[in-house]
Formats: structure tokens, sequence, C-alpha cells
């Protein structure tokens, strides 16, 4: 193998494992928001869990930023929440769980 090709093997390996993060930290983020959501939905227990399932598998199928975080609005529009502040818990949310997996152990 010719340092080239090591070279393009190291790179390959560094972005399988940058969008690995990218996608746990997506994944935690979402669930947290739908955990936060759930709150103010008034759900607990089982049907608290079935909610943060289903949010994150529909996110996990369909990963554009903007729809689950639209889901999760209209959810809790009648609750009086706005999309904005749906959005700055995202954001909150997105920061905390990039931080969380790319800390060292």
């Amino acid at each position: 193998m010719t340092t080239f090709d090591q070279r393009e093997n190291a790179f390959e390996t560094e972005f399988a494992h940058q969008e690995e993060l990218k996608f746990r930290a997506r994944e935690r983020a979402v669930r947290n928001l739908a955990i936060w959501a759930a709150g103010r939905l008034g759900k607990t227990g089982d049907e608290l869990e079935a909610y943060t399932r289903e949010i994150v598998a529909a996110d996990v199928s369909n990963p554009t930023p903007d729809t689950t975080v639209e889901r999760i609005a209209e959810a809790l529009a009648p609750k009086g929440v706005s999309k904005a502040e749906t959005r700055q818990m995202m954001d909150r949310l997105m920061a905390a769980a990039d931080e969380a997996v790319r800390r060292p152990l």
C-alpha cells in the first residue's frame, strides 16, 4: 500500500467518524427536544417514551433539520409555544449534544 493509499484511507476513516458523531449528536438533540416537548404537552411515563420514540424515528427516516422542529412546533402551538422558541431550544440542545459526543471519555 502506498503512502497515498494510506492517506486516502485515513481521510475516509476520519470522514466516517465525523459523520457518525454528527448523527449521534443530532439523535441526542432530537431525543432531548422530544422529551422537552412531551413535558410541555403534559405527557409522562409511557406516553412520554412513546412520543420520544416516534419523534426520533421520524427524524431518522427524514433527517431534514426543519421538518422535526416544525412537527414539534405544530404540536406545541396550542400550548402557546412558538416555532421560534422551539427552534431556540433545538439549537441549544444541538450545541450541548455536539459537545457531549465530541468530548473525550
